[in-house]
């Protein structure tokens, strides 16, 4: 890596450089992370593959189901490939609180003449 301001060579993880002391940030390790296709809980009418493909690739959801169901309709393969989709396509998880986590508290004011509960006296 070299710095854009003298030119110098810098070590990939300083953030300043040796000869200018100009300050940089390190370019990420990675570019984007990668999603994994999954049929959503919501919005979904039967197994949640048109919804799926129409979030992962932002497709129109009501175009991708009348183009799933004329597919199906008008052919075998689309049914075919519709179930082979809800097979294969991980369904979402459910976002449980684990055992060690703990509900946010947010602060309840008394000042103003309230009691705890937040209602006016």
């Amino acid at each position: 890596m070299y710095c854009s301001t003298c030119g110098k060579p810098i070590e990939p993880a300083a953030r300043f450089c040796s000869a200018c002391g100009a300050g940089f940030q390190p370019a990420p390790a990675y570019a984007y992370p990668r999603r994994q296709l999954v049929r959503p809980r919501a919005n979904r009418m039967v197994g949640g593959v048109c919804a799926a493909f129409a979030f992962e690739y932002g497709w129109e959801l009501s175009l991708t189901r009348v183009i799933a169901a004329l597919l199906i309709i008008f052919t075998g393969v689309g049914l075919i490939v519709y179930l082979a989709a809800w097979i294969i396509i991980p369904e979402e998880p459910f976002f449980f609180a684990s055992p060690g986590m703990t509900q946010p508290v947010t602060p309840v004011s008394t000042a103003g003449g309230s009691d705890a509960t937040g209602v006016s006296a």
